[in-house]
């Protein structure tokens, strides 16, 4: 790709995380009650700007299969749900993903709530797992000889190639699952994640948290220099952080 391309490969991927202005700035019902019941749950999540943009990019980009990392309790799900609600054109598949079993009946209820359950889903388990599992799924049935054979694979266990991933995971396995993420990508699908906060100060060698913050963010560095040469990046600037988007070239 010509050195125009790719200048206009990024700018496309930037653009499409400027705000939505046909979308409301104010937070929808259900997801402000989820933002009281983490208060007392002593739980944290994306920051509302954050939360806000990454709705808008959905209501931009109409992606048709959806994979959310991380889901939480939510709080964000309730601003993509509310989205799908009021244009009333769900996409074909909007997958949660949470590592353990913990929270999956409060999204269960959830989806629920929305009417979404024919076309949204609950799955629990590592992602890097479920992820490569289902990248050796997609390359089993591609070299399938018959449908009979196709079929007699079963189900991927996550509904890939996904139009959208977004992860939000945590900082310590942040970049491993980003790895394992990209490959499950569509050729026009996007990856979005929030650039961890930079570690600042001395870190006493005993601060057994901050080296682990240190070492995550490392590996975020050495991720994002990777990617640079691969992948098309692009990074939004909002209130409480930075989200960045990610598309294959």
């Amino acid at each position: 790709m010509d050195g125009e391309n790719e200048v206009q490969m990024h700018e496309a991927l930037a653009s499409i995380l400027s705000r939505n202005l046909e979308q409301p700035r104010e937070e929808p019902e259900v997801a402000n009650n989820i933002g009281q019941q983490l208060l007392h749950m002593e739980l944290t999540s994306a920051p509302l700007s954050i939360r806000r943009r990454i709705r808008d990019v959905v209501a931009t980009l109409r992606p048709t299969r959806i994979l959310e990392v991380g889901s939480g309790i939510g709080h964000l799900s309730a601003w993509l749900l509310d989205l799908w609600d009021r244009q009333e054109q769900p996409p074909e598949s909007y997958e949660l993903v949470e590592s353990g079993s913990r929270f999956s009946v409060i999204l269960k209820r959830l989806l629920q709530r929305y009417d979404a359950t024919e076309w949204a889903r609950v799955t629990v388990g590592r992602f890097e797992q479920l992820a490569a599992e289902s990248q050796a799924w997609q390359a089993a049935a591609s070299t399938a000889a018959t449908e009979t054979a196709a079929a007699s694979l079963g189900s991927s266990p996550l509904q890939v190639p996904a139009d959208l991933i977004i992860i939000d995971v945590g900082e310590s396995v942040q970049s491993a699952c980003i790895e394992a993420a990209l490959p499950l990508l569509s050729k026009v699908g996007v990856l979005l994640t929030i650039e961890p906060e930079v570690p600042t100060g001395e870190v006493d060698e005993d601060d057994v948290a901050a080296l682990a913050q240190l070492v995550s963010f490392q590996a975020w560095i050495d991720l994002i220099r990777e990617l640079s040469n691969s992948h098309h990046l692009a990074f939004q600037p909002l209130t409480g952080g930075t989200l960045v988007a990610v598309s294959g070239r």
